[in-house]
């Protein structure tokens, strides 16, 4: 019997809890595999989930992933953990894109997305906010620069990377 279940694999949402308890030769594998097929891996998370627990592995390329790629990854994956069987127990294997909203998880990940629209969650008030949206102009490695439009007078909000919550990419329309 499989380990990894064939059920919701292409199933798209944002995740709020860090990954743990993943070996780290397991997350270099899928990057491995992820990468040898041209793509980027976003973010690797295990947790619990009821019962068992949940791999979700989230990739990327430029102009997106389509559920081909999704599809292509998974089988990938699944042959992989059920021959080396990595993972003790049961899970469920998930491979999705990041999203539209895409959560930054690296450093990398601000300079990618200079001059994208972003929201910013901030751990202490920035001029008296802990949510910032506008437009990603800077990053030097320890700081973030992102300019409000909206804002006539001083639209620039510098935010240290140690004070940022969660950053992502906001949707432009």
């Amino acid at each position: 019997m499989s380990k990894a279940a064939d059920f919701g694999r292409f199933f798209c949402w944002e995740n709020e809890t860090e990954m743990s308890g993943l070996p780290e030769n397991v997350e270099q594998q899928i990057e491995k595999i992820v990468g040898s097929e041209g793509l980027e891996l976003v973010h690797v998370e295990y947790k619990r989930q009821g019962r068992g627990f949940l791999l979700r592995v989230d990739i990327d390329k430029d102009g997106g992933v389509n559920i081909d790629d999704c599809q292509l990854v998974s089988q990938q994956l699944s042959t992989w953990l059920d021959v080396e069987d990595p993972i003790p127990g049961e899970f469920e294997l998930q491979v999705s894109s990041p999203g539209l909203d895409r959560k930054f998880y690296r450093d990398s990940d601000y300079e990618k997305f200079r001059g994208r629209l972003v929201r910013v969650k901030t751990a202490k008030a920035i001029r008296g906010l802990h949510v910032i949206v506008g437009k990603l102009n800077d990053f030097d490695g320890k700081r973030i620069v992102v300019t409000d439009p909206v804002m006539k007078k001083d639209p620039d909000y510098e935010i240290a990377l140690e004070d940022i919550k969660e950053a992502r990419l906001e949707v432009e329309i």
